[in-house]
C-alpha cells in the first residue's frame, strides 16, 4: 500500500501531490478545479485508494503547490501533470478525472497525450465557457472583508445544489469538516491571494477545445449535475455529442460540487466505467 504527500519541482515551481492506494495495477488521476486543492477529492480518494493507485496534485496556485507571479495557461498545467507522472516513473495507461477547470485541462491533456491514456472522465465541465472567470474573481474581490464562515455561506449556492446547502447550514459537523478539511480551505482560510485566482482565471478564459473535441478517441466518461450553476448540464451535452462513443450519466438533484455532494454515487459510475476499461 503506498500512501505519501511529498513535494516535486518542475523548473521553478514546486507541485504538492499525494499517491495513496495499490503499488501494481490501475491508476486514476485527479485533477482539481479553479479555487480548490486536491482535497476536494477527499471522498474519491477514500474510496479508490482501497481499489487502485490514486495520484492527486494541487495545481500550481493553489495549495501547498507554488504560487508563480504570472498568467497561467492550459498547456502549463498539462506539463506540470505530465512532469509529475514522468517523475512516478507511470509508464502504464491511466485512467485520468478532471473536474470543473481540471476537466478542461484533462482534455487539453487527452489531447497532446493520448498515447498515455486508458480513459478519461470529464466531470462538471466544459470545451468553452462563454461566462468571463475573472467575473467570478471580482466576487471574491468583493468577499475580502468577509469572516471564513460568511465567505463558505456565500459559496454555497453556488457549489452545491439547494438541499445541500441547506443541510450544511444545519449540520454543524459536516460544515465544519468541508470547511476545514476538503473544499473550502483555500477560498476561505489559505493563504491564496486574489492574484492567485487571477493566474487560474486566466487560463479558463483561453480554454477552448470546442473544434478538437471529435480528435478524442479515448473511452471517455462525462458527468454533470441537474442543479449546476456555474457549468450547467448544456455544456455536458456538448461534450457527449462531440467526443464520439462517450458516456453521458447525469448525477440528479446535485449542484457543481457533486463529488463531494452525492459521492457515493459518482465513485459508483466512475468505478463501473474503470472496470469496464481496465485489463
Amino acid at each position: 500500500m503506498v500512501n505519501r504527500m511529498p513535494l516535486f519541482r518542475k523548473d521553478d515551481v514546486d507541485l504538492n501531490y499525494i499517491v495513496k492506494g495499490e503499488a501494481k495495477g490501475e491508476t486514476l488521476v485527479l485533477v482539481h478545479g479553479f479555487g480548490t486543492k486536491l482535497q476536494g477529492w477527499h471522498f474519491q480518494i477514500e474510496f479508490f485508494k482501497n481499489l487502485m493507485k490514486v495520484i492527486a496534485l494541487d495545481n500550481r496556485g493553489v495549495g501547498k503547490s507554488s504560487r508563480p507571479d504570472q498568467p497561467y495557461t492550459m498547456d502549463m498545467f498539462v506539463e506540470d501533470l505530465n512532469a509529475l507522472l514522468e517523475y512516478l516513473e507511470i509508464e502504464e495507461k491511466i485512467h485520468l478525472c478532471g473536474i470543473s477547470m481540471g476537466g478542461m485541462i484533462v482534455q487539453h491533456y487527452a489531447l497532446k497525450y493520448p498515447e498515455k491514456l486508458k480513459t478519461l472522465i470529464l466531470c462538471a465541465t466544459s470545451g468553452r465557457l462563454e461566462q468571463g472567470f475573472h467575473k467570478m474573481v471580482d466576487g471574491l474581490k468583493k468577499m475580502e472583508p468577509l469572516t471564513p464562515e460568511e465567505k463558505i455561506m456565500e459559496l454555497l449556492p453556488f457549489l452545491f445544489s439547494r438541499k445541500y446547502a441547506r443541510t450544511l447550514k444545519k449540520d454543524a459537523e459536516l460544515f465544519n469538516f468541508l470547511k476545514d478539511d476538503v473544499v473550502f480551505i483555500v477560498p476561505a482560510r489559505g493563504p491564496t491571494r486574489i492574484k492567485d485566482y487571477e493566474n487560474q482565471a486566466s487560463a479558463i478564459e483561453t480554454h477552448d477545445t470546442s473544434n478538437l473535441l471529435d480528435k478524442i478517441e479515448v473511452p471517455t466518461l462525462i458527468l454533470g449535475a441537474s442543479k449546476d450553476r456555474l457549468v450547467p448540464l448544456p455544456n455536458q451535452q456538448v461534450l457527449h455529442e462531440k467526443i464520439e462513443g462517450s458516456r453521458f450519466e447525469i448525477i440528479e438533484g446535485a449542484g457543481h460540487g457533486f463529488t463531494i455532494e452525492q459521492p457515493e454515487r459518482v465513485n459508483e459510475i466512475i468505478w463501473e466505467f474503470i472496470k469496464q476499461h481496465s485489463e
